[in-house]
């Protein structure tokens, strides 16, 4: 991978690819974010903004939920990632679900 390529400002640029590539490299490097900017010859504030933005990107957070009054008729539980991903989990009582999300919130720990 050429990580020289500069554009017309004369900065070096990185495809999508090549940034992931680079990101994946670093974190299996073993190597301090200097030191993989200079191996790799990348400008460290580029790399630390990558990592950032991954970080950022890759973060759980949790979101205000409205609650109806009453007993909830609740069979399974759906969760909405921003990612895209939809997990889905079977929820007989009202038990199980505060199991679940205690459980969930042990995790942020």
């Amino acid at each position: 991978m050429d990580t020289n390529e500069n554009n017309v400002s004369g900065r070096a640029s990185y495809t999508e690819e090549e940034r992931r590539e680079l990101i994946e490299e670093f974190n299996s490097a073993g190597l301090t974010q200097a030191a993989f900017c200079r191996e790799w010859s990348i400008n460290p504030k580029t790399l630390a903004r990558w990592l950032r933005i991954e970080r950022q990107e890759s973060e759980v957070a949790f979101c205000e939920v409205e609650v109806q009054p009453g007993p909830p008729e609740i069979d399974e539980l759906k969760i909405f990632l921003p990612n895209g991903i939809e997990v889905q989990l079977p929820i007989p009582s009202l038990n199980e679900l505060g199991m679940v999300l205690r459980e969930a919130a042990g995790c942020l720990d």
